[in-house]
């Protein structure tokens, strides 16, 4: 959850709402922080769902 104000020194965040930290007291806060979490990869083994495989085979019948 984004905060407007730095619970340390009270300074309006404005333009730095999701800043990792406080750009005049630049203590952490701690609300706007969390983990990264690695996008999910595409699997290129995988098969595709029906209607993905035959919009494509339709797309290479009439580039044919």
């Amino acid at each position: 959850m984004n905060i407007s104000k730095c619970p340390h020194c009270g300074f309006e965040l404005g333009n730095f709402l999701y800043a990792d930290a406080c750009p005049l007291c630049h203590k952490e806060l701690k609300n706007n922080t969390r983990p990264l979490v690695p996008a999910k990869r595409k699997d290129p083994h995988k098969a595709q769902p029906w209607p993905v495989r035959m919009f494509f085979g339709i797309v290479r019948l009439v580039e044919s």
